[in-house]
């Protein structure tokens, strides 16, 4: 060995120190988090940590402003000497939040655990406009949000619900059928205005993840269906979200079925989404019942003459059989179906789906396979959940789906 090479042991040793005190802080940042107010005594107690480390890290947290000491007394019940309070500080920052939403953006602020302080609907720039105007209005409305909400603390992180393809380490965005708008730099756009981090998530991956981190124990793997304009997919394996090679994963619309004669919106015939859709589903509604062109499919549903309910369970049977290669693939404990508002409160449709999904998967995959219904609330979940993974390490969530 040279001689004159330093000791690995010193840089094994500075790095497992500094890895030590940054869990040592995300332990008792999560303690104060989920159970409320607790003196450092608690703290100590319920982490197993030693009084100096506990007073240390106490010490590093209320310098940054992340716990306060209101001033208030906890004396211990078996006596012994009182104990003031620490509290965590959920407005110490904000994140944001924006989805697309029907021509708008949906933005929201939230506390640090997850609470909504501010939410406003303004309309999208016009699709001809340059993609630089949609950076543009993201920014003027999180700056009205702000004025109008003076009391929300500074911004931590924003993340974006983006339609289309999206490399989420680049924070990129690309619309296929939009000439130019091709790995747009959204988020380091954003980033630079804001001067914080940004994440950029395509909505139907937002939705995967809003559903997964609502559960009480979430699944190893999992799958979500979703019927909108288009039809998309989006997985996760094992707690980590699939991208593809091109950010283009989950394309189940554009999956080809025999006997179809539609033209797609891509140029091809045959697409699944062109009898899945919510498009064609609303035509159809049109023409059999002259219903209102913008109607849910839970509107659809509670017409049951002129041939509606065997159009629903058509384009139900389809979507489960193409979802059924996706099961017998990934093999996910379970199957969320929704994410977008023209699903919210649908029921046939949703029943139709489930049955047929597990008479068409393979008989193992299908054997305990769960399958959920999820409303559009989730989408802004999940992109919620993106920014929270761009804060500092010991505020970061348990559960890290997309970095």
């Amino acid at each position: 060995m040279d001689e004159n090479a330093p000791a690995p042991t010193a840089v094994s040793e500075r790095i497992s120190t500094s890895d030590i005190r940054e869990a040592n802080v995300a332990a008792l940042c999560t303690l104060l988090r989920e159970n409320g107010d607790m003196t450092r005594a608690d703290l100590g107690r319920a982490s197993g940590l030693t009084r100096p480390t506990v007073m240390a890290v106490v010490k590093r947290l209320l310098a940054q402003g992340w716990v306060t000491e209101p001033g208030e007394i906890r004396v211990p019940a078996g006596g012994g000497r009182p104990g003031s309070l620490l509290r965590f500080r959920a407005g110490a920052r904000v994140l944001g939040a924006v989805r697309f939403r029907a021509g708008a953006l949906e933005t929201v602020l939230v506390d640090l655990t997850g609470t909504v302080v501010a939410r406003s609907v303004a309309a999208r720039p016009a699709e001809d406009a340059p993609w630089t105007a949609l950076t543009e209005a993201v920014v003027r409305q999180l700056t009205e949000l702000r004025a109008a909400h003076p009391e929300a603390g500074p911004l931590a992180a924003l993340a974006l619900g983006l339609p289309g393809s999206v490399d989420r380490v680049h924070g990129r965005w690309s619309r296929p059928r939009r000439d130019g708008w091709q790995d747009l730099p959204v988020g380091p756009r954003l980033s630079e205005l804001l001067g914080v981090p940004v994440g950029v998530v395509n909505i139907v991956a937002a939705a995967l993840i809003g559903s997964v981190t609502r559960e009480p124990v979430p699944p190893a793997s999992a799958c979500l269906v979703y019927v909108g304009a288009g039809v998309g997919c989006a997985t996760a394996v094992r707690g980590k979200l699939v991208d593809g090679a091109t950010g283009s994963a989950g394309e189940l619309g554009h999956c080809r079925l025999p006997g179809l004669t539609t033209v797609c919106r891509c140029g091809r015939v045959g697409c699944l989404e062109t009898v899945t859709s919510a498009g064609h589903l609303r035509r159809q509604y049109s023409r059999l019942a002259g219903g209102d062109p913008g109607a849910t499919l839970a509107d659809i549903e509670r017409h049951t003459g002129g041939g509606l309910p065997e159009v629903v369970d058509e384009a139900a049977d389809r979507l489960a059989l193409a979802a059924s290669w996706l099961v017998n693939t990934i093999n996910p404990a379970v199957v969320y179906l929704g994410g977008n508002p023209f699903t919210d409160a649908s029921t046939l449709f949703v029943d139709r789906f489930a049955g047929a999904l597990r008479e068409y998967a393979y008989p193992p995959d299908a054997d305990g396979l769960a399958v959920r219904a999820v409303n559009s609330e989730a989408t802004l979940s999940g992109v919620v959940h993106v920014a929270g993974e761009l804060l500092p390490p010991f505020l970061r969530p348990a559960l890290r789906l997309a970095h």
